[in-house]
C-alpha cells in the first residue's frame, strides 16, 4: 500500500484494510504493529498513512481491543513520536491522532506515556503535549479530573522552556486546558456527579496567569504574543475573584494596546470579549472608568473591519459586536449616546461602522434600548434625506426593518421610513454604487441595495405593528410613475396586506376617498396595474403582483366584477407563474390581458365608467414614463373600450390617439394600428373616414410635417408616418366586417395602401425604409387573412394576387442573402402563405410559384448562423437566433401550404428539386436546414395521407437524394434524414397497397440504426449505411429504380466522402438486388456514371461504384459491354476504370472477355480486306468498335484481378489479337476521337494523338504484350523485345517474320497452351479472310519447324491446314504453306513418309502453277522440295520421280540465280533414286543437264557455283566409272577449282566413256554462246573446244556436228 504512488490505489487499499480491521481488528492492529516494528526507516507520510488507518480502526473497534494488544500500541506509539523523532511531522501527527482514541479506553496508560515526557531530565516532546491539549478538548469529561496533576507537572517546566515555538504549544495547552475545565464547569450545573470545582485549579492558574501575562507577553511581537493573548482570555476566567479584580485594569489596557501590534486580530478581540464577560457577571465596578477608552477601541476596529470579505476579519467583527452585546445590559445610555454621536459624523466608513452596531443592538438586545428608541429614530430619519452611499442606505434599511419589528416606528416616522425603502427599489438597476467608497469595503450595487430593501418590505409588512403605516399609504404608491420599478414590491406587499384585512372583517373591505388621502380612482388602478401588466415578466413578476392586487382591490375596482374576476385573475396567474419567460408569448399574454378587459367592460356596461376609463387611460398615454410596449398596450386597451363606447365624438378620440403615437417607436404603430382595428369593428364607416381625413389633412404625401402637430413631439421620419397609417389599413381590414370589407377593400383600403409604396402607384416598387417596408407587409398579410377568413361565406375573387405575390417575392429577393437583420422574409412570406390561399382565375402561377420557392429557400438558407455572423454584437445573438427561428417557420408553413395547394405527382416533383442544391451544399448549416425542411413536409404529407390524394412516381429520386445524407459528417443532418426515409417508404409502401406489416420490421431497422450514426468509428458508419441501403432495396418499386439511381449518382459527387461512400453503397446495394431490372436503362445509367467518376472525392467511393458497374454487367453483360465500346477512345480514365473494374470481378470478367472476343471477332470477319498489306501501302481505316474492344481488353489483362480469366481465355485471346495484330499494320486510330463539346461536358482531357500512339497496330502488340506477360510467359516477350520481334510484327513488309519470331519462341517452350490455341486458330480459320490466314499460316509453319512441338498432338493438324490452304491461295500464304511444309524437315522429319504424298503432289503442282514465274515463291517450293527428297525414301520418291525432274527442268534456266541453284540441288537430290543404268530415265537426265552443270560450276554466281558442285558430287558416280569418279571428285573437293583442267580431264573421260553424245555435249555447249553472261558464254568455248580434242577413233562420231 505505502508503495502505492497512485493516490487512488492507496485509497482504495486504505479502504479495503480498514474493511478488514473492522471484522478482525485484533488481527489486523497486530499485522501493523508488527509491519511498523520492523520498519522504522519509513518516510513519515508513509507510516502516517498505516498510523491513521489503524486510528480508523481502534475508533470503530475500540471495545474490542485487549489490554496486551493496547500496551504493544502504546509502546509502537510512543516509540515512533519520540526516539524517531527527525523531520517526520506527518506520522507524528498521526501517532498523536492515535493516542487520543486510545484515551477514551485507556486514559491511564496514555497518560503515563505522555506524562514521561514531562519529568525532569528528558527531552521535551512537542507531540507529547499536543496529544494531552487534544485529550483535553475531545476528551473533556475524562481528562479534566487529571488536569490538575497535569498542570502541577507542566509549571515547573514553564519557566525552563526558553524557545518560543515551544512556548506556543505550552500556551496552546493551557489554553485548552481551561477551555476544557470552563466547558466541565458549565456541565455540572446539569450533572451532579462531576466533582471538580473552579477553586481547585485557583493556584496553578495564578501561577500560569502571571507568566502569561507578566513575563511572555513581554516579548516583542511574534507568534507567542497571539497565542499567550487567546489562551489569556480562557485562564484568566480561571483566577480568584479578588485576583480578578486586581488585575482587570491592568489587563484591559494591555490587551487594547495590542491591536497596535496587530491590528484587527480576532484573538485579541475573543480575549478581550471574555474579560468583559466575566467583569459584567462580577459587575466589576472598574469597568466604568475604562468604558470611553474600551468603545472607542472598538468601534475604531469595527470601522476598520466594515466591509472585509475575509474570514479573520468577519470573525473579528463578530467578536466586537459580541463586545457591545455583553456591555448593554448595563451600559445601555452610554452605549446609545457614544453611537449617536458618531453617526453624525460625515466620515463614511465611522457611519457605517456605527450603523452596523446600532443594527445589531437593536435587534440582539432591543429590551436594554427602550428609553433611547425615540433618539434613535430621529437619529436616522436625517440619515433618510442625505446622500449616501448604497453601503450606507443598505445598513440604514436593516436599521429601519430592525425598528420595524421591534415596534420603534409610529406611523408617520413609519411612512417616511417605507417612503425611503420605496425608494430605493425603484432606484435605477446598474452596476455602480451611487457614490464611491474611500475604503475597499463592501461595493453594494443598486440592484443590491433594491433586493435589500425589498426584503425589508416584505418583512414589514408582515409586522402587525406596522400595518397602519402601509395601508392605504403605499396604494397612492401605485400610480406614482416615480415608483413604476417598485411597484412589484408595492403590488406584493398590498396584496398580502388585503388578504389579511379581507380574513380581519366579514365584510368587504371599501377604500374611502377623503381628502385627507390620494388613494387613486378605481379607474385609475385598473388601468395602471394592467398596464405594469402587460409585460408578463418584467420588473422581476410585475404582472403576477399587480394582478393579484388587482384580485384583492376586486369590489373596490367595481363590484360588479367579482364573480368573474375570482376565477379570471387566478388562472391569469397561474399561467404567468407557470411558464418562463421563454415559454409565454408577450403577444399571447396581451391578448389575454386585452380579452380580460372586454369582458370586464362588458360586464361593468356602465357608460360613464368606461369613459372615465378612457379619460385615465389617456393619462397614461401622456404621463411619458411608459416603454413603448407598454404604450403600444394601451393603445390596444384604449381601442377595446372605445369599441364598446358610443360615443359621437369616436373621429376626435381617433384623431388625438393618432397624434400621441411615437412612430419611430415600432411597439406604439403596432398597438395604435390595432386599436383602429378594434375600433372599426363597431365603428368602420367613422373609422374609414377619420383615417382618410387624418391623412389628406395636411397632405402626407408632400411634407414631413404632418404629424409633428403635437409641438411636444421630436420630428418624425415621414415613413415612419406613413407605416402607421398603413397599419391602421391593414388592421381595419383584419377586424372590419365582413359584409363592410368586400365591399371597400380595393376602392379604399388597397389603394390607400398603394399610394404609400411610391408616388406613381406602381404596386411592385420597394421603398427604402424599413419601417414602411415592413408595414406595407404586414397589411397585405392581413388583407389576405381576412379575405381568405370570408371566402367560404362570400366566394370572391382576389385580382390583385399576382401582383401582391410579384411585390413579395421582390422584396424577399432584395434582402442581404447571408444576414438576417430585418423580419423581412419572415413576414412576406408569412403574406404568401395568405395570399396563396385566395382565389383568383388566373392560371399562371406555377411558374410564379416555383420561383417564389426558390426564393424564399435561397433567401433563408443561405442565411449565416449567428456566431458566424461578425457584424452581430453578442447583445444582439439572442435577438437573431428568435428571428431566424421565426423565419424558418414561416417558411415551413409556406412551404406546407403550396404542397397543400398542387397536391399532384408533379407537385411533389417541383417541391422537392428546389431542395436538392442545398441538401447537398457545402456549408453544414445550409445542409441541416434543407434537410430539417424536407423532414418537415415529409411528416405534413403523412399526417395528410397523401396516398389517398394521388399517385406517387417521385419517390425513388427523393430517396437517392436523401440516403447519401445520413453518413453526413454532421450527426443531426444524418439522423434527420434517417427520419426522412422512414416516412419515406411507410408512404411508398402504403401506396403501393403492400402489407405493412410484412415489411414493417425492415422499415422499423431504420429507427434502430439511428444512433449508430453517433459512433466516431467510419467502418460502423458504412456498416450502418448498408443496413439503411438493404432496406431501401426490399421496399423500392421497381418504377422507381431508375430514377432512385440516377439521383444517387449525383451524390457520388458529394463533397463529403463519407456521403460518396453513402451513395455508392445505396447504388451498389440496388443493382445487385435488382440488376435484371434494368436493362433498358444501362445505356442511360452507365453514360450518368461515366461523367460522375472522376468527380467523386473518396477512392472507397469510386471503387464501390465500379464494383456496382461490374455487378450490373453480370446481370446484363451484353448490353453494359455494348455501352462501353461506344465511348471514344483513346478511353478517358473513368472509362478505363470501369473496364478494369470488370476484370476484377472473378465472375464477371470472364463473361465480358468472352463477349469482347465474340466482338471482335466478328469485327475481323466482316471486314472488307481482301489483300495483305505487304502489296499495298494504302491507308486502311478500321471498324472503330474493334479498335475500342482493344483497349478494352488491354485493360482487362492489365487488371491483376483478372488473372484467372486471363488464363482460362488465354488460347483466344492469343489467337484474336494476333490475327488482329497482323490485320491492322498500318492502320491509325482517327486524330480526334472525343468531340471538343463532349471533353468540356465531361472534362475529360483528351491527349494529342500522335501517330505513332495512335497506331492501331501498336496497340494491339501492347495489348498482346501484356498478356504474354500476364500469363507467366515472360521467357518469350523477354526474347521478342530482344529479338525485335514487335517492331517486325508491327513492319508492313515484314510482318509475317515477326509471327514467326513469336511462333518460334513459344514452341521453344513447348508451351501446353500451344494445342488450345491451334485448335482455337483451326475452328476460327474457315471465316478468316484470306489475309489473315496469312498469319495464321506463319504461325503454323514456324511451329512445324520445332523438334518440341512434334512432342505435342499437333503436327496433324498443323500439316492438314498448311497443305489445305497451299492450293487456290495467294502468294503469300502459298509461300507460308510451303515454308511450314519445309519446316516439317526440321521439326518432324519422322513424320515426312507420313505425309510425303500429299507434299510432293502438292509441290509439284506449285511448280507447274501460274505462279511458277515468281521467284521468292519457287525458290521455297524447290528448297522445300529439296528437303523433302533428302528425308524420304527411294521408294517413297520413284513414283514421282519423272514429274519431279520434269518440274524442276524450266527453273535450270531461270534468270533468278537462288532459283537455279535450289534447281540443282533438287536434281543432286534425285541422285540416290538413280542407278547406272544409262537407259534409265534419270541417266538421261543427267546427260541432258551435264553441260548446264560444268558450265555453271564456274559462273559468276557462287551459290549457283556451289549447287552445281555439289550436284556433280551425287550425279557423277551415276555416270562415269569408279576410277574416274575419283578423278573428277578430286577436282571438285580440292578448295580451289581449276577449272579449265577440271573440264580437260572430265571432257576427256566422257569422251571415252560417251563418244556417242559428244554431239550432244557440243550442242549445249553452242547454246550458251549467245547466253548474257560472259562467263558462262567462255566456259562455253572452252568446253567446246576440249571436246573437239579427241582422239581419232572418236572424230567420226562428232563429224555431224562440225
Amino acid at each position: 500500500m505505502i508503495a502505492e504512488e497512485d493516490e487512488d490505489s492507496q485509497r482504495k487499499i486504505l479502504n479495503s484494510l480498514y474493511i478488514l480491521g473492522c471484522h478482525q481488528p485484533e488481527t489486523v492492529l497486530t499485522v501493523c504493529h508488527d509491519y511498523l516494528h520492523h520498519h522504522t526507516t519509513l518516510t513519515g507520510l508513509q507510516g502516517a498513512i498505516i498510523f491513521d488507518t489503524m486510528t480508523m480502526i481502534i475508533k470503530k473497534t475500540l471495545d474490542q481491543i485487549s489490554e496486551a494488544l493496547a500496551q504493544k500500541i502504546l509502546s509502537l506509539a510512543a516509540l515512533w513520536i519520540t526516539k524517531l523523532t527527525g523531520n517526520q511531522p506527518d506520522s507524528q501527527e498521526a501517532v498523536s491522532n492515535l493516542l487520543v482514541t486510545m484515551s477514551f479506553k485507556f486514559m491511564d496508560q496514555v497518560l503515563q506515556l505522555t506524562m514521561e515526557n514531562l519529568k525532569e531530565g528528558n527531552v521535551l516532546n512537542t507531540y507529547m503535549v499536543k496529544t494531552l491539549t487534544k485529550m483535553s478538548t475531545e476528551n473533556t469529561l475524562l481528562m479534566v479530573p487529571f488536569l490538575k496533576s497535569i498542570i502541577e507537572a507542566m509549571i515547573p517546566v514553564l519557566f525552563g522552556v526558553k524557545q518560543d515555538e515551544l512556548k506556543v504549544v505550552f500556551a496552546a495547552a493551557l489554553g485548552s486546558f481551561s477551555k476544557s475545565i470552563l466547558v466541565y464547569l458549565e456541565n455540572t450545573e446539569k450533572d451532579s456527579g462531576l466533582t471538580v470545582m473552579k477553586d481547585s485549579f485557583s493556584s496553578e492558574f495564578s501561577t500560569v496567569y502571571s507568566m502569561f501575562f507578566k513575563v511572555w507577553l513581554q516579548k516583542e511581537p511574534s507568534k507567542l504574543n497571539i497565542q499567550v493573548v487567546e489562551s489569556l482570555g480562557y485562564v484568566s476566567s480561571l483566577l480568584p475573584k479578588d485576583k480578578f479584580e486586581k488585575e482587570l485594569p491592568k489587563m484591559i489596557p494591555a490587551i487594547l494596546s495590542l491591536y497596535k501590534k496587530y491590528p484587527g486580530h480576532s484573538s485579541i478581540t475573543e480575549c478581550l470579549c471574555r474579560l468583559l464577560g466575566a467583569a459584567m457577571e462580577m459587575r466589576h465596578p472598574g469597568l466604568k472608568s475604562q468604558l470611553d477608552n474600551l468603545l472607542n477601541n472598538l468601534h475604531h476596529q469595527l470601522c476598520l473591519s466594515v466591509g472585509a470579505n475575509n474570514h479573520h476579519t468577519i470573525k473579528n467583527q463578530t467578536e466586537i459586536l459580541r463586545c457591545f452585546t455583553v456591555l448593554a445590559p448595563i451600559y445601555s445610555d452610554s452605549l446609545v449616546d457614544f453611537l449617536l454621536l458618531k453617526i453624525e459624523n460625515t466620515e463614511q466608513q465611522m457611519r457605517v461602522g456605527t450603523l452596523t452596531v446600532l443594527r445589531h443592538l437593536i435587534s440582539s438586545v432591543s429590551s436594554h434600548l427602550e428609553r433611547k428608541t425615540v433618539q434613535i429614530v430621529a437619529a436616522i430619519k436625517p440619515m433618510l434625506q442625505t446622500n449616501c452611499t448604497n453601503h450606507e442606505k443598505k445598513l440604514i434599511a436593516q436599521v429601519i426593518c430592525a425598528m420595524a419589528q421591534h415596534g420603534y416606528l409610529e406611523p408617520e416616522e413609519g411612512k417616511t421610513m417605507v417612503e425611503f425603502l420605496i425608494r430605493q427599489c425603484a432606484a435605477s438597476n446598474d452596476s455602480a454604487t451611487s457614490e464611491p467608497t474611500s475604503h475597499q469595503g463592501e461595493q453594494v450595487t443598486n440592484e443590491d441595495l433594491a433586493t435589500v430593501c425589498e426584503t425589508v418590505m416584505f418583512m414589514i409588512t408582515n409586522t402587525v405593528k406596522m400595518e397602519d403605516a402601509l395601508w392605504p399609504f403605499l396604494l397612492e404608491c401605485v400610480t406614482m410613475t416615480q415608483y413604476t420599478k417598485a411597484l412589484t414590491t408595492i403590488c406584493n406587499c398590498l396584496a398580502h396586506l388585503g388578504k389579511k384585512k379581507l380574513q380581519g372583517i366579514s365584510e368587504r373591505f371599501s377604500l374611502i376617498y377623503s381628502g385627507s388621502t390620494n388613494v387613486p380612482r378605481a379607474q385609475a388602478l385598473l388601468a395602471r396595474l394592467l398596464l405594469v401588466s402587460c409585460c408578463s415578466h418584467q420588473g422581476g413578476s410585475r404582472a403576477a403582483a399587480a394582478l393579484r392586487l388587482l384580485q384583492v382591490l376586486t369590489f373596490n375596482i367595481h363590484p360588479a366584477t367579482a364573480s368573474w374576476w375570482d376565477e379570471e385573475l387566478p388562472a391569469l396567474i397561474d399561467q404567468l407563474q407557470n411558464n418562463l419567460k421563454e415559454s409565454l408569448a408577450e403577444q399571447e399574454w396581451e391578448e389575454k390581458l386585452l380579452l380580460f378587459l372586454s369582458k370586464t367592460v362588458n360586464i361593468i356596461d356602465d357608460e360613464e365608467w368606461t369613459s372615465q376609463l378612457c379619460d385615465e387611460m389617456y393619462k397614461q398615454i401622456d404621463a411619458n414614463d411608459c416603454s413603448p410596449q407598454e404604450k403600444g398596450f394601451l393603445y390596444k386597451a384604449l381601442g377595446i373600450v372605445l369599441s364598446q363606447v358610443h360615443k359621437h365624438s369616436i373621429k376626435e378620440e381617433l384623431h388625438q390617439m393618432l397624434l400621441s403615437v411615437q412612430h419611430s417607436e415600432n411597439a406604439e404603430r403596432e398597438g395604435a394600428a390595432t386599436a383602429i382595428g378594434f375600433c372599426a369593428m363597431t365603428h368602420f364607416n367613422d373609422t374609414l373616414s377619420s383615417l382618410e381625413e387624418f391623412a389628406n389633412s395636411n397632405r402626407i404625401m408632400c411634407t414631413n410635417s404632418f404629424f409633428n402637430i403635437n409641438k411636444g413631439k421630436s420630428d418624425v421620419d415621414l415613413d415612419q408616418a406613413k407605416s402607421t397609417l398603413v397599419l391602421c389599413y391593414g388592421n381595419m381590414a383584419l377586424y372590419a366586417p365582413e359584409e363592410l370589407l368586400l365591399t371597400r377593400i380595393e376602392s379604399h383600403i388597397l389603394s390607400a395602401i398603394s399610394q404609400f409604396i411610391t408616388s406613381e402607384q406602381r404596386i411592385n416598387a420597394k421603398p427604402s425604409d424599413l419601417t414602411l417596408k415592413l408595414s406595407i407587409i404586414k397589411a397585405v398579410t392581413m388583407i389576405a387573412r381576412s379575405l381568405h377568413s370570408n371566402y367560404h361565406s362570400v366566394p370572391f375573387n382576389f385580382i390583385r394576387k399576382r401582383e401582391l405575390l410579384t411585390y413579395m417575392q421582390d422584396l424577399i429577393q432584395d434582402e442581404p442573402q447571408e444576414l438576417l437583420h430585418s423580419p423581412v422574409r419572415q413576414l412576406a412570406m408569412i403574406a404568401c402563405l395568405h395570399l396563396i390561399q385566395l382565389h383568383t382565375e388566373s392560371n399562371q402561377t406555377d411558374i410564379l410559384t416555383s420561383q417564389l420557392i426558390h426564393t424564399c429557400l435561397t433567401s433563408t438558407f443561405s442565411i449565416l448562423p449567428s456566431e458566424q455572423d461578425k457584424d452581430k454584437d453578442m447583445g444582439s445573438s439572442k435577438d437573431s437566433i428568435t428571428l431566424y427561428t421565426q423565419t424558418i417557420s414561416a417558411l415551413q408553413e409556406l412551404l406546407k401550404e403550396i404542397l397543400l395547394q398542387d397536391l399532384s405527382s408533379e407537385g411533389l416533383r417541383a417541391m422537392f428539386q428546389q431542395f436538392e442544391e442545398w441538401i447537398i451544399s457545402t456549408k453544414d448549416y445550409e445542409r441541416e436546414r434543407a434537410m430539417d425542411m424536407t423532414l418537415v413536409l415529409l411528416k405534413y404529407m403523412e399526417k395528410l395521407d397523401v396516398i389517398s390524394a394521388l399517385p406517387l412516381i417521385n419517390m425513388g429520386s427523393l430517396i437517392g437524394q436523401i440516403m447519401p445524407r445520413c453518413a453526413d459528417p454532421l450527426l443531426p443532418i444524418g439522423q434527420t434524414a434517417i427520419d426522412s426515409l422512414y416516412i419515406i417508404l411507410s408512404i411508398q409502401l402504403s401506396y403501393e397497397s403492400m402489407n405493412l406489416d410484412q415489411l414493417q420490421e425492415q422499415i422499423d431497422v431504420l429507427k434502430s440504426v439511428r444512433q449508430e450514426l453517433a459512433n466516431p468509428d467510419t467502418s460502423v458508419l458504412l456498416q450502418t449505411c448498408c443496413q439503411i441501403a438493404e432496406v431501401i432495396s426490399k421496399c423500392v418499386s421497381h418504377e422507381q429504380l431508375g430514377t432512385l439511381l440516377l439521383m444517387a449518382f449525383k451524390g457520388l459527387s458529394d463533397q463529403h466522402p463519407s456521403c460518396s461512400s453513402a451513395a455508392a453503397i445505396l447504388i451498389k446495394t440496388i443493382i445487385k438486388k435488382h440488376g435484371n431490372e434494368l436493362q433498358n436503362q444501362v445505356p442511360e445509367l452507365l453514360e450518368v456514371l461515366r461523367g460522375q467518376l472522376q468527380l467523386i472525392p473518396s477512392k472507397e467511393a469510386k471503387l464501390s461504384v465500379l464494383r456496382s458497374i461490374a455487378i450490373l454487367a453480370k446481370h446484363n453483360t451484353t448490353t453494359v459491354v455494348s455501352c462501353l465500346l461506344t465511348y471514344p477512345v483513346p478511353l478517358d480514365m473513368n472509362v478505363t476504370e470501369i473496364w478494369r473494374s470488370l476484370a476484377e470481378d472473378t465472375d464477371c470478367a470472364p463473361i465480358t472477355i468472352k463477349v469482347l472476343l465474340d466482338t471482335l471477332n466478328k469485327q475481323l470477319i466482316t471486314r472488307e480486306k481482301k489483300t495483305y498489306p505487304i502489296y499495298e501501302n494504302a491507308a486502311l481505316y478500321p471498324n472503330v468498335e474493334s479498335l475500342a474492344v482493344t483497349c478494352a481488353l488491354h485493360q482487362i489483362i492489365n487488371t491483376p484481378e483478372s488473372a484467372q480469366a486471363i488464363t482460362q481465355w488465354f488460347p483466344k485471346l492469343f489467337n484474336t489479337l494476333l490475327i488482329h495484330l497482323n490485320s491492322s499494320i498500318n492502320l491509325h486510330l482517327p486524330i480526334v476521337v472525343a468531340p471538343d463539346f463532349e471533353a468540356r461536358q465531361f472534362g475529360f482531357v483528351v491527349e494529342a494523338s500522335t501517330p505513332r500512339s495512335g497506331d492501331m497496330c501498336m496497340k494491339c502488340a501492347e495489348t498482346l504484350k501484356d498478356l504474354l506477360d500476364r500469363t507467366g510467359k515472360q521467357q518469350v516477350l523477354n526474347c521478342l523485345t530482344e529479338n525485335g520481334g514487335w517492331n517486325l510484327m508491327m513492319d508492313i513488309h515484314k510482318p509475317c517474320i515477326g509471327v514467326v519470331l513469336l511462333a518460334k519462341t513459344m514452341a521453344s517452350y513447348a508451351d501446353a497452351s500451344l494445342t488450345r490455341i491451334v485448335d482455337e486458330l483451326t475452328e476460327v480459320m474457315p471465316s478468316l479472310q484470306e489475309c489473315q490466314k496469312v498469319t495464321v499460316a506463319a504461325f503454323f509453319g514456324e511451329l512445324l519447324r520445332s523438334p518440341l512441338v512434334s512432342q505435342l498432338p499437333l503436327t496433324d493438324t498443323l500439316m492438314n491446314r498448311l497443305l489445305q490452304w497451299l492450293p487456290n491461295s495467294s502468294p503469300v500464304l502459298q509461300l507460308l504453306c510451303i515454308r511450314g511444309l519445309d519446316n516439317v524437315t526440321t521439326g518432324a522429319p519422322h513424320c515426312i513418309e507420313k505425309y510425303s504424298r500429299q507434299v510432293l503432289y502438292s509441290i509439284i503442282s506449285m511448280m507447274g502453277s501460274r505462279e511458277r514465274n515468281n521467284e521468292v515463291l519457287m525458290f521455297e517450293v524447290l528448297s522445300c522440295l529439296e528437303k523433302h527428297l533428302n528425308l524420304l525414301k527411294t521408294s517413297t520418291i520413284k513414283p514421282f520421280l519423272i514429274k519431279i525432274l520434269t518440274g524442276i527442268q524450266p527453273f535450270f534456266e531461270f534468270t533468278c540465280d537462288k532459283v537455279r541453284a535450289e534447281a540443282f540441288r533438287v536434281l543432286g537430290s534425285l541422285a540416290k533414286c538413280g542407278t547406272r543404268d544409262p537407259k534409265s530415265y534419270l541417266c538421261r537426265q543427267i546427260h541432258l543437264n551435264l553441260v548446264r552443270l560444268l558450265l555453271q560450276l564456274d559462273g559468276n554466281s557462287k551459290v549457283v557455283s556451289r549447287s552445281c558442285n555439289l550436284t556433280l558430287h551425287s550425279v557423277i558416280p551415276l555416270t562415269f566409272s569408279a576410277k574416274a569418279v575419283s578423278v573428277i571428285v578430286k577436282y571438285l573437293e580440292e578448295p580451289t577449282l581449276k577449272y579449265v583442267e577440271f573440264l580437260r580431264v572430265i571432257s576427256q573421260q566422257l569422251i571415252k566413256d560417251f563418244p556417242e553424245r559428244i554431239h550432244c555435249y557440243i550442242m549445249d555447249c553452242m547454246s550458251y554462246f549467245n547466253n548474257p553472261e560472259e562467263q558462262l558464254r567462255a566456259n562455253a568455248v572452252t568446253l567446246s573446244g576440249l571436246f573437239f580434242q579427241r582422239p581419232e577413233k572418236h572424230f567420226r562420231s562428232v563429224q555431224r556436228f562440225t
